[in-house]
């Protein structure tokens, strides 16, 4: 794992609107305060740059996809509803494609914060919607389909990340799925490659100090490697990964 660090999301620098560490990730008060920025930039989804919404609109697609063929693998006669449950929906344009695409979808959400929930609550209700760091704020006797974290993996660190997903595991259906969303994936890893990236955070701790450019430290990348030890340790089986043609090159990662 590597350490990495932002300095802007959604085209907001981080120092127009909080104070920034090097050192202590962010909280889900700058979490708060960021998106309080961000519905003040932007007063819908429409209005998000259009790249990024084509870009997550394939995203949802691609879970449809492996949804309803996952479900066609199950014997015919079910009664109850398909329930996905989405860990980290952020503004929630996924989750709203998502229900346009598959509107018998009963979905479920979780954010760390209200806020950035703000247009999601037109299509979301507030039953199926959990506030807090899960595994403890969601029901425990609801079981799903299908569990997504959508990019947020990155700052969960490696032995929360594996307690989460365990515990997650736990609340799949028989025959569910659980999917790693990545936009922090680590291309390699070597010696070499690590001491490059210490000097490399010794020279960005220098320039934050100095405030010439001041950083967020925003969380770890991992390897692919370490992404399959983690589904391997958690106890999944039938684990698989790939890259989504999205435009980000996202890296994904699913076991049942």
């Amino acid at each position: 794992m590597r350490r990495f660090y932002q300095e802007s999301w959604q085209g907001i620098p981080f120092t127009s609107f909080s104070h920034i560490s090097f050192f202590h990730l962010a909280e889900p008060k700058f979490y708060a305060v960021f998106y309080e920025e961000l519905f003040r930039r932007y007063q819908s989804w429409a209005d998000l740059p259009a790249e990024w919404r084509r870009n997550k609109q394939k995203d949802a697609r691609w879970l449809i996809g492996e949804l309803r063929a996952q479900l066609a693998q199950e014997a015919p006669g079910r009664t109850e509803p398909v329930r996905v449950l989405s860990i980290g929906s952020g503004v929630g344009f996924m989750e709203k494609t998502l229900l346009e695409e598959m509107p018998e979808l009963e979905l479920h959400v979780n954010e760390p914060s209200t806020v950035s929930l703000r247009w999601l609550r037109e299509y979301v209700p507030s039953e199926r919607i959990y506030i807090g760091l899960p595994p403890a704020c969601l029901p425990s006797d609801v079981q799903y389909d299908m569990i997504y974290l959508s990019t947020v993996d990155y700052g969960i660190a490696q032995r929360e990340l594996e307690r989460l997903l365990s515990e997650l595991r736990a609340q799949l259906l028989p025959g569910g799925e659980l999917i790693c969303l990545s936009a922090s994936l680590l291309e390699e890893d070597s010696p070499v490659g690590s001491f490059v990236n210490f000097l490399k955070n010794i020279i960005r701790a220098g320039l934050h100090f100095l405030g010439i450019r001041r950083q967020q430290f925003w969380g770890w990348r991992r390897t692919r490697k370490e992404y399959q030890k983690l589904f391997a340790d958690s106890g999944f089986q039938n684990v698989s990964d790939g890259w989504l043609d999205d435009g980000f090159d996202t890296y994904w990662i699913r076991g049942r």
